[in-house]
């Protein structure tokens, strides 16, 4: 049986007469006798008895039809699930990020986008930009976030916000008052360093090597988070991104510019070898949105 077939069937059984029937199909009664003859010559067995202008069914037909309403179920299933994929309230994103955006500042931006979807759910996966980008590019991930530019083919690539690095100061520093620092403040001060592959401390040693600065690093921070707490801790001055240095204001950190403006792309990774969901869309369009509409913060 196909599925018309099967609608022609069920709308007999559930209606009271074949006029009925009819009615709710949209057809005319001889062309819903037609089709249900048809139906038992397909099948081999009859389905009806017909008494005195009367459908009865048989045993066969009160057999056939839970079958029948059982598929029906399953095709309205079906078709919920559709619309629920369509309105985002069902579907799942697995999303890359590097390790200091997924400790810091990611997970604030990733809740309020399942707020706003509480249907869908999100899987985070913390690795180094370039994982990041490799894994996109193999189908491990449906969307990706990086800090620096990473080569990998099969991937697109979308600026969502140059991120500028900025310096990061103990209350009470002895270079507070200062509106904006450059490297020839540096000299002989104390640094919190982040690891030697970050772009940012590798941009940094470059200017201060330009300018016969030997940097006094103090102290290695793997994360600029960590990088951070250190000097509250009193180690040092940090040079880490604005958005960083943002999320751990909380510590009580002074936040300063840094003058040459060093920045790195905060980059938006999707594939190109395969379509996205609705839902990476949307998400997408998410992110743009957030970094577009947060005003830069005064840096105090």
């Amino acid at each position: 049986m196909n599925l018309r077939q099967c609608e022609i069937f069920r709308a007999v059984m559930t209606a009271s007469s074949i006029t009925e029937a009819a009615d709710r199909l949209g057809i005319t009664q001889p062309a819903v006798s037609k089709m249900l003859a048809q139906i038992e010559r397909d099948l081999g067995f009859p389905l009806f008895l017909r008494e005195r202008r009367r459908l009865v069914p048989t045993p066969e037909a009160q057999a056939l039809f839970k079958e029948v309403e059982r598929a029906f179920l399953g095709l309205e299933h079906l078709t919920r699930f559709a619309r629920d994929l369509k309105g985002l309230r069902q579907g799942h994103l697995v999303l890359g990020a590097p390790y200091a955006a997924a400790a810091g500042w990611l997970p604030g931006v990733v809740a309020g986008f399942l707020r706003q979807h509480p249907g869908l759910s999100l899987s985070l996966r913390t690795m180094n930009s370039l994982s990041v980008a490799q894994s996109l590019a193999a189908g491990h991930l449906d969307l990706g976030l990086v800090q620096f530019e990473v080569p990998a083919p099969g991937v697109r690539r979308e600026c969502l916000l140059p991120v500028e690095a900025v310096c990061v100061l103990p209350p009470g520093h002895r270079l507070a008052s200062r509106p904006v620092l450059g490297p020839v403040d540096l000299r002989d001060e104390p640094l919190v360093a982040l690891a030697a592959a970050d772009r940012y401390r590798q941009r940094l040693e470059a200017e201060l090597a330009a300018r016969d600065i030997v940097p006094r690093i103090r102290v290695d921070a793997p994360l600029a988070s960590a990088a951070c707490a250190l000097v509250m801790e009193g180690m040092g001055i940090a040079l880490v991104d604005r958005l960083t240095a943002e999320d751990n204001r909380h510590r009580g950190i002074l936040i300063r510019p840094f003058a040459p403006r060093l920045a790195e792309d905060l980059t938006l990774l999707t594939p190109t070898r395969r379509p996205v969901s609705l839902a990476v869309e949307r998400f997408a369009g998410f992110l743009r949105e957030h970094f577009r509409c947060a005003a830069a913060p005064a840096l105090a």
